[in-house]
């Protein structure tokens, strides 16, 4: 199972990827995400289950996911039928001073983030409508801001896309007051706690009290409700944090490998070339030349 859908946003608070392609097979896996996310799908068919709901998924689906809630894709890739969609993820901590001034719009804001939603799913928008030109219209300035004025600028493609999903009526109406605050799941419980503990030795007491749950217990629930052992998580967790490192800093790799909580060099190089299908050597040469 991988999770490498995910992003560090604890060192990079939001994500913009756009028309994201995806001819080969896609394998359909639990997985969550720390902040929020959306996704629309410009091509692509199959479904997904989140919220222990089933959707489909094709053309025009736009959907959105709470912190840390677990979901699972599963599309139908062919090579002349790609997935491709675009992905937005963000910490909305980050961003939740931006709606300040728009007291309508931070309730709204707020209750994706914090409450109990039901419908998570937007079905038959088209390709032409002003989400998809939103995203296009982001996508060809985004490059051309620096860095500092980037996050400013994805405040504003934020701001557009919530109004546009409180018009649309994404989630519950919020008129007649807000829903109760989501409950995570205790296997989102157990991804919460590694984020801040991954890169140490992880202990079962530990977690078991955090969860409120029997050590015996964590393990099977985790298993139950991912379909994943912790322990394989917690190896793609740090796996994927070892990526993030590899693409953004000039650390040596050995010194990556202790820094995500591996000091078995060797069995760090052998489980990084058989979750992610290439060395470490060969994912830095790949990712800063691309």
């Amino acid at each position: 199972m991988k999770y490498f859908e995910d992003v560090e946003l604890q060192k990079i608070p939001y994500r913009f990827s756009y028309r994201k392609i995806t001819t080969e097979n896609y394998k359909g896996f639990y997985h969550c995400h720390q902040g929020m996310e959306f996704l629309y799908v410009h091509q692509g068919s199959g479904q997904i289950v989140v919220n222990r709901k089933l959707y489909p998924i094709q053309s025009g689906t736009f959907l959105y996911f709470q912190p840390y809630q677990l979901h699972h894709i599963q599309v139908d890739v062919q090579p002349d039928a790609p997935y491709e969609r675009t992905i937005i993820t963000l910490e909305p901590s980050i961003f939740e001073h931006y709606f300040a001034s728009f007291p309508h719009l931070n309730v709204y804001f707020q209750h994706l983030w914090k409450n109990e939603v039901e419908e998570q799913v937007l079905q038959h928008i088209d390709n032409m409508s002003f989400i998809s030109q939103l995203f296009q219209h982001h996508d060809t300035v985004f490059s051309k801001y620096q860095h500092h004025a980037k996050e400013q600028n994805f405040a504003l493609l934020l701001l557009q896309l919530f109004e546009y999903l409180y018009a649309k009526g994404l989630g519950d109406p919020i008129e007649n007051g807000l829903k109760p605050q989501r409950q995570l799941r205790y296997s989102e419980k157990i991804m919460n706690w590694l984020e801040g503990h991954y890169s140490e030795g992880i202990s079962l007491d530990k977690l078991a009290d955090h969860t409120h749950i029997s050590k015996y217990y964590v393990s099977r629930i985790f298993k139950q409700e991912t379909g994943s052992t912790l322990m394989e998580y917690i190896l793609a967790r740090r796996i994927r944090q070892a990526c993030l490192l590899l693409n953004t800093s000039n650390k040596g790799i050995e010194q990556i490998s202790i820094e995500v909580g591996m000091n078995n060099f060797s069995y760090f190089c052998q489980a990084f070339k058989k979750l992610v299908g290439m060395t470490p050597m060969e994912y830095r040469k790949k990712t800063t030349t691309a």
